[in-house]
């Protein structure tokens, strides 16, 4: 048996987030793969999708805590998406290369400029669970 006190979780993590379920929708797999790496380095349980398509089918059938959404993906803005995830009562993060082109995107969300830096992951994600 494991002893918790010799084997301390790592001091960046933070039990608002360890365990919870967070979707990232995101079309490139490097920025993909950087953001799955960052939430499981704070605890979270994740889970990732390509396409508005997949993350909307995703979400029909699963319960999330929270999501991370690129703007612009490959099947196209994420407009329905996050109207999907704001009727559910998700809380959700909007990541973006181009801020400017949502400037005319009414939506009531944080919004991260890419490239996205670990702590602002963070301290977005903490301000929006409750």
């Amino acid at each position: 048996m494991l002893d918790r006190h010799r084997f301390p979780q790592p001091a960046h993590r933070t039990r608002a987030l360890v365990g919870r379920r967070v979707l990232v929708v995101e079309d490139d797999p490097v920025v993909a793969i950087d953001y799955l790496f960052q939430l499981k380095d704070l605890g979270a349980a994740r889970e990732f999708k390509s396409s508005n398509r997949e993350a909307l089918l995703y979400l029909a059938r699963t319960k999330i805590d929270a999501a991370i959404v690129d703007y612009n993906l490959r099947d196209g803005n994420c407009t329905l998406l996050l109207e999907c995830l704001s009727a559910r009562q998700i809380p959700f993060i909007v990541v973006s290369g181009d801020t400017f082109a949502m400037r005319d995107v009414l939506i009531d969300a944080s919004v991260l400029a890419k490239p996205v830096r670990a702590t602002d992951l963070r301290r977005a994600l903490l301000e929006i669970l409750p």
